[in-house]
């Protein structure tokens, strides 16, 4: 009798392990993941081939996914979608049309701008639909920038130039200064012509410049400029990727597109029957690199990438 005991104990733990295994796969698993490219190659093809193998799709898993081109999108059936779904936004254009003409399904945005989802989410009145409209930012939390900036140089005045697209943003940068005892000196860019003009008043007053992304004020044509200028005051650049680095900007934080593909399958995996998104978030897994070039002819002492990672790690995100 102890023997049936004991298998009738097992075949119970069995069963609820069956449970337990069935209602995660319900909820991590979702039937189709369909991602929607901005445009395809670079840094969007690459999100989704990681997302891909972040989710573990080839590996016995229940989850399928899609990647859908955005100029292909117009072929979708209208209002695509259903339970256990989920759309993954990549890029600003992608990111619009999906608001535009939403998918009977949530939404994830990603690699896009703050200031971007921020703006689309108010005009398109989804600012308190973030269950079915959220996204996973492209640019790094203020407080990780900052705590970069006073780990690399000795002043504590930040130099920010902000255009019509990144205005928004700041009330966010002046508490996350504020929490960090450090001054913020902006300059707004209404026109390009105003770029050069509050650049130059911006440099004296300050010691360091941090890049945001705004395509108006950091772009193709404007970024030589922006670097030159800082460079010859003396006051180092800090962007918000890896190509601005090696463009001659002293360092940055920001994430890799296989790190913000982990994020968002983790997201997706922890997603409930009902498929609700969490609230907007930044990125959770970063990179740092450092222009060692700029650095020594700056005659400026700061640790390794290494160092300053395990730095970061420390800092408190603080506000989205």
């Amino acid at each position: 009798s102890s023997a049936i005991l004991v298998f009738m104990r097992l075949g119970i733990r069995y069963t609820l392990m069956l449970a337990v295994l069935s209602l995660h796969l319900h909820v991590s698993a979702q039937d189709t993941v369909t991602v929607v490219l901005s445009e395809s190659g670079g840094v969007y093809s690459e999100f989704a081939s990681q997302l891909g193998t972040a989710l573990g799709l080839g590996n016995g898993s229940k989850a399928a996914m899609r990647v859908v081109n955005l100029n292909a999108l117009k072929d979708e059936p209208a209002g695509r979608g259903g339970q256990g779904q989920v759309w993954v936004a990549v890029g600003t254009p992608a990111m619009t049309a999906l608001a535009r003409k939403p998918p009977n399904a949530p939404v994830m945005n990603v690699l896009v701008p703050r200031a971007s989802f921020r703006s689309l989410a108010r005009s398109g009145g989804r600012t308190l639909d973030s269950k079915n409209f959220s996204a996973v930012y492209f640019d790094q939390p203020w407080s990780r920038q900052l705590a970069l900036i006073q780990n690399a140089v000795p002043g504590r005045r930040v130099g920010i130039l902000l255009g019509k697209d990144s205005a928004d943003l700041l009330g966010s940068l002046q508490a996350a200064a504020r929490e960090a005892n450090m001054v913020v000196n902006i300059e707004t860019v209404a026109e390009e012509a105003d770029l050069l003009p509050s650049l130059k008043r911006l440099l004296p007053n300050s010691d360091a410049l941090l890049a945001v992304p705004d395509a108006a004020i950091y772009n193709r044509s404007n970024i030589a400029t922006i670097l030159l200028t800082s460079y010859r005051a003396k006051v180092p650049l800090f962007g918000f990727s890896s190509s601005y680095v090696k463009a001659g900007a002293l360092a940055a934080v920001f994430s890799q597109p296989g790190q913000i593909a982990q994020q968002v399958a983790e997201i997706i995996q922890k997603l409930p029957a009902s498929g609700s998104l969490p609230a907007p978030q930044s990125p959770k897994y970063f990179s740092i690199a450092v222009n060692d070039q700029v650095r020594l002819s700056l005659e400026l002492t700061l640790a390794d990438e290494a160092q300053l990672l395990q730095k970061l790690k420390q800092v408190p995100e603080g506000g989205p």
